[in-house]
Order: structure tokens, then sequence, then C-alpha cells
């Protein structure tokens, strides 16, 4: 009699529980996290490894293709005619300290010319001379030479031949203040004016020396 009862209550509390089951069932427990998928990697292109790329040298200029030429002759020039060597005669006074006085005079017999060299300087002078063919003959100094008033040159006689003078060498030294006195007799000339001059070729120290007068007038009557 008593389970009958149990029965039809557990018959009428059925159809509560089974809503309640529902109930329940509905209710979920922790959520459990979801299954994280898989995470497909991204697909990377390779990064290629900073590699250093070497600096290019500075490129040359091109060199244009050099074009052979012909050598240059150099232009023949004409060698320049060396200056002939010139003999620096001094002038009187010379700087050897000569100096030099003339006198002519004329008569029936010629003509006589006196050529004085002083010595002026304070040292000795040496020099030398030789004779030479002057005024038509080989004389000894002082050598001479004429002109008429017109200014016309005087030409001595010919002697008619070929004068050869002596090979002599006169040296002399004049010391200071000495004077050495040449003497000279020309042939007679023609009358008129005359305009002189006298003078001494000679060497001194291996150089030449000319030792020359003033011209002088000289008159033949």
């Amino acid at each position: 009699m008593k389970q009958r009862p149990i029965k039809q209550l557990a018959l009428l509390l059925m159809p509560a529980l089974l809503s309640g089951c529902a109930v329940f069932g509905g209710l979920r427990g922790p959520t459990p996290a979801p299954k994280a998928e898989p995470i497909a990697a991204p697909i990377l292109a390779p990064i290629a490894s900073p590699s250093v790329q070497p600096v290019a040298a500075p490129m040359p200029p091109a060199v244009s293709a050099s074009v052979e030429l012909p050598p240059v002759q150099p232009t023949a020039q004409p060698s320049p005619t060396p200056p002939k060597p010139q003999i620096n005669i001094p002038a009187p006074p010379a700087n050897l300290g000569l100096i030099a006085v003339a006198s002519a005079s004329a008569d029936v017999k010629g003509v006589t010319v006196i050529l004085g060299i002083r010595n002026k300087s304070t040292r000795p002078v040496t020099f030398r001379y030789t004779p030479q063919v002057n005024w038509g003959s080989c004389e000894l100094p002082p050598l001479v030479a004429l002109m008429r008033s017109d200014g016309r040159s005087v030409t001595a006689p010919s002697t008619g031949g070929r004068i050869g003078c002596t090979e002599i060498l006169l040296t002399r030294t004049l010391a200071p203040g000495d004077t050495l006195t040449l003497k000279r007799i020309l042939p007679p000339l023609t009358l008129g004016s005359y305009r002189l001059t006298a003078w001494l070729d000679a060497e001194s120290a291996g150089m030449p020396l000319r030792v020359q007068a003033e011209s002088v007038a000289l008159v033949v009557r």
C-alpha cells in the first residue's frame, strides 16, 4: 500500500524532474578555452642577408687613343755669325798713362815728324814695337798719315816694289815721368796746307796698344 503512493509520487514528480534536468542540462560548466587552432605561420619571403656591396672605384677618364705624330723636326736656325773680336785701342791719354805729342816741319829735304811719348802714370810701362811699312817705306815709329786741307788723303810715293821689314822687336820701359822721342823724315811734299797725324802702335802685356797724338797743321811753302 505504501509502495504505490511512492510510485505515484514519482510519476507526479517525473515531469518536474525532467524539466529541471532540462534546465540544469542547459547550464554548462566553465567553458573550456577554445582550442586554439594552430596559426599558420605567415609565409615570409626570405630576407636576404644585408650583403656589403663593393664600392666601385671611380672609373678613370677614358683615354683617347693617342695619335702617333711624326717627330717635329726643329727648324734649322742659322747659326749667328760670331762677332769679330774687336781690339779696344785706347785713345790718348791711354789707360796705361801714356800720352803723345806730335810736331812736324817741312823744308826742301822733306818733312820732319817728331812724336814724343810720355809716361804720366805712377808706375813703369813696358811696351815693344816693330818696324812697319808706312808712308812708302819700312820705318820705325812714328807712323803717320797726311791729309790735304780739303780733306783728301795724301798717298805715299810708290817705291816700285814690295817692301819687307826686318823682324826687329824694340822694347822700351818708361818710368813715371819719362819721355820717349821718336823721329822720322818723310819725302818732300808739294806746296800746300796739310794735317798730319802721328801715332805709335805697340804691344804691352800681350795686348795691342796705340798711343796717338792730336793732328797738327803742316804748311809746305
